[in-house]
């Protein structure tokens, strides 16, 4: 993807703040090195809520900040505007919801649902469901967003998904420059060569169109081929 990237750890978030980042992504099974288990004190959730309320954007995929023992099983229910229901307190009725459509969410775009995962918040919206469950979800949070993926499977559609969710929440056009509009194919602009490069992911031909500042470029590009555009 065409983001810079940095893997940082709950002691960065206490010792060094978030100062720079637009985007935090959690994502990992309940107890996992990779959701955090017992890291997720008191101090991280702090700064993490203050960081969201001022601008930035949470990101969490299956079980993101949980850790049993506490009034919510995701520690950033209150940021995400979900929760999942472990059975260790009576559930007294859920949300409705509508799903709303967006254009955030490409076409094709899989993520199983998960039948505990309930929101609770009345202004949560749910971008996609998977047989009646949140499967997506948006939630405004002061000047920030949570955003919730209950899974995530790898291909090129939930990718390019993903893509549009990051820069949706980063407060970013999905429609921009060097973006390609089809899912199967990406791209990387070289400006002191002035060269554009573009890949086609699949097997089979696709056409894609690229918007530049020297106009639309439309490729129609062999599978798994490279068409390199001198601008």
């Amino acid at each position: 993807m065409p983001l810079d990237v940095d893997f940082i750890s709950f002691n960065d978030v206490k010792e060094k703040g978030l100062n720079g980042y637009d985007v935090v992504i959690n994502a990992g099974f309940e107890g996992s090195a990779w959701s955090g288990g017992e890291a997720w004190d008191d101090e991280v959730v702090a700064k993490l809520n203050e960081w969201v309320y001022s601008g930035g954007a949470f990101i969490g995929v299956n079980d993101p900040s949980a850790l049993r023992g506490y009034d919510t099983f995701f520690r950033m229910a209150q940021v995400l505007g979900v929760d999942k229901d472990t059975g260790e307190k009576i559930c007294h009725g859920r949300y409705t919801f509508d799903v709303e459509g967006s254009n955030v969410i490409c076409d094709g775009t899989e993520v199983d649902g998960s039948k505990d995962v309930y929101i609770t918040d009345g202004e949560t919206k749910v971008l996609l469901s998977d047989n009646g469950m949140p499967s997506i979800t948006v939630h405004d949070f002061g000047k920030g967003k949570g955003v919730y993926l209950s899974s995530f499977r790898h291909n090129e559609v939930n990718n390019r998904t993903l893509l549009n969710l990051i820069l949706m929440a980063a407060g970013e056009s999905i429609d921009q420059n060097y973006l390609t509009d089809n899912v199967y194919t990406e791209c990387c602009y070289y400006p002191e060569g002035k060269q554009l490069v573009v890949i086609n992911n699949s097997e089979q031909t696709q056409t894609t169109t690229v918007k530049t500042e020297f106009g639309n470029k439309v490729l129609k590009i062999e599978g798994f081929d490279t068409a390199i555009v001198e601008l």
